[in-house]
C-alpha cells in the first residue's frame, strides 16, 4: 500500500518570502508583514505592466474581488468616479519614475461601495538595481 501527504500550502508570508528569494529582491520584506493581518490590510505584487500577480487574503476582504477575478489586470480597475484624478496622476508619474507613492485614494470595492485607502506602492529592485515588480501596502480608512 503507497502513501502519500497531501502538500502543504505555503502561509501568505511564506509565498512573499519565496517571491522575494526568486526574484532576487533588495526588499525589507518585513515592511509588509503587518499588511498580512487585519481585516482592512492587504499587500499586492504587479508585474513591470502593473498588473497584478499576487495579493494577500486581506485584499479579497476589502475589496471583495478574488484573486482569479484580479489576476493581470491593473490595479486602477478599482478606480471611479470619486477617485481623484491628480492622485491618479500622481501615481502614474511616481511608477514611471521608479519612485515610492504614499498618499490616499478613493477606490470601488466589487459592490460599487467607495472606500478610502492608504496606499503605499514601492518600486523593488534586484541587486543589479534592475526592477522586478512594484508592491503596494494598502490599508482602508
Amino acid at each position: 500500500m503507497e502513501f502519500f501527504t497531501k502538500p502543504v500550502k505555503k502561509n501568505e508570508w511564506e509565498e512573499l518570502q519565496a517571491m522575494h528569494q526568486k526574484k532576487g529582491w533588495i526588499y525589507d520584506l518585513r515592511q509588509a508583514r503587518p499588511y498580512l493581518a487585519g481585516r482592512k490590510k492587504a499587500v499586492v505584487v504587479t508585474d513591470l505592466s502593473q498588473q497584478i500577480i499576487w495579493t494577500s487574503q486581506g485584499f479579497t476582504r476589502m475589496t471583495g474581488y478574488t484573486f482569479c477575478e484580479v489576476f493581470k489586470k491593473r490595479p486602477s480597475f478599482l478606480q471611479g468616479e470619486m477617485t481623484q484624478p491628480e492622485i491618479r496622476g500622481k501615481i502614474r508619474e511616481c511608477l514611471a519614475e521608479r519612485e515610492q507613492f504614499k498618499g490616499s485614494i478613493i477606490n470601488y470595492r466589487k459592490s460599487g461601495q467607495f472606500y478610502t485607502c492608504d496606499v503605499h506602492i514601492i518600486p523593488v529592485f534586484n541587486a543589479k538595481q534592475e526592477l522586478m515588480n512594484f508592491i503596494a501596502l494598502e490599508q482602508e480608512k
